[in-house]
């Protein structure tokens, strides 16, 4: 008999190693609630509707994705790199517009969403996903590994300065047969000499005009930049608000504290602006594709081009920065055609003049 210990179990190898992983385990969120917490945070910022409105889009869109893909639920351990990439492809080639729309005719329901459109929806997503990363829900933000999405320049074609004269003479025309249209030759003629957005005019009140200075402001709380700027105006501008503000005293009924009125007294609709000055860029002979704030674009590139004062223009644009009037530059640039045509090899100024026999030898 052996003094051998007696063993209470018998000895199974380890199964477990020994060493623990440095990465945490987590277990994901539903995309669907962290979104909604997300939305929370970007209204305590104070993003406005339509910044909000847009996150709501990004949502549907990618758990529209998500449901062509997969049954599952739509975890964020879902978004991946490949999945943005997926999900980008999919925008460009596959996502119907409209399409469990019932008011949009069906010639309207086209496929594939314009590279501007998807521009936005990946900068939203990496907003998201940034978010995600800060509040510790995500271990590795998949915009690391993603080769991003080139797209094209978008062209813009501006309306020359002749054209802009042409429709101004088509509005004056009409001006005369219904306040209506004078209202809207007024309007056309303000875009056209201050360069604002459409939705800040619409939203001018006669306490933001300025007399004395013949200027009117552009209150933080209706600018796109949140920055209230002053826009010098014409005599003649000037002279048509005036005559403007005496004919809304004709409304019998109390009325929106605006400059431009409809014809109920309120707040006047952009698309239906759109509509009417879409009839008199026709009647001007306009046959680019016109929308309103293509007039902005137009004149800020004929005063970049006659001025050359990038300053000032952002100024009056309500810019941030530089980058963003970039295109204006880019429009304006008459400068390399005047240096080709001076100092190319065929150029002006290298042309050497000498005489010779016109006999040939």
């Amino acid at each position: 008999m052996s003094f051998d210990y007696f063993e209470e179990k018998p000895k199974v190898k380890k199964r477990q190693p020994h060493k623990r992983k440095d990465e945490k385990i987590i277990t994901y969120d539903l995309v669907k609630p962290t979104f909604e917490s997300f939305l929370l945070a970007k209204q305590k910022q104070n993003l406005r509707p339509a910044s909000l409105n847009k996150f709501v889009a990004l949502f549907k869109s990618i758990e529209n994705f998500h449901e062509t893909k997969s049954e599952a639920d739509f975890y964020l351990g879902h978004i991946s790199t490949e999945f943005i990439s997926d999900y980008v492809y999919w925008l460009k080639h596959e996502y119907v517009k409209f399409e469990n729309n019932s008011n949009v005719p069906n010639h309207a329901k086209t496929v594939g969403l314009a590279d501007a459109s998807i521009a936005t929806r990946i900068r939203g997503l990496k907003t998201f996903i940034k978010w995600c990363e800060k509040e510790e829900l995500i271990q590795k933000n998949p915009f690391n590994s993603f080769e991003g999405f080139k797209q094209n320049t978008p062209d813009i074609d501006i309306l020359s300065r002749g054209e802009l004269n042409n429709l101004l003479k088509v509005a004056k025309s009409y001006s005369n047969k219904s306040f209506k249209y004078f209202r809207d030759y007024v309007l056309l003629h303000l875009i056209i000499d201050s360069m604002c957005r459409v939705s800040e005019i619409l939203l001018l009140s006669p306490d933001d005009i300025d007399h004395t200075n013949r200027t009117i402001l552009i209150r933080s709380e209706n600018a796109k930049s949140r920055k209230s700027r002053i826009i010098p105006l014409s005599n003649k501008t000037y002279r048509l608000l005036i005559q403007l503000l005496k004919e809304n005293e004709a409304f019998e009924e109390e009325t929106d504290n605006l400059i431009f009125l409809s014809l109920s007294g309120r707040m006047l609709s952009k698309s239906n602006l759109l509509r009417d000055l879409k009839k008199w860029a026709k009647e001007a002979g306009i046959k680019k594709r016109f929308y309103l704030h293509l007039i902005r674009h137009s004149v800020a590139t004929e005063f970049l081009r006659s001025s050359g004062d990038i300053e000032s223009l952002r100024k009056i644009l309500g810019h941030a920065d530089y980058r963003t009037i970039q295109i204006y530059v880019h429009l304006a640039d008459s400068t390399v055609q005047e240096k080709h045509a001076s100092h190319g090899f065929f150029g002006n100024e290298n042309i050497t003049t000498r005489k010779r026999s016109n006999k040939r030898f």
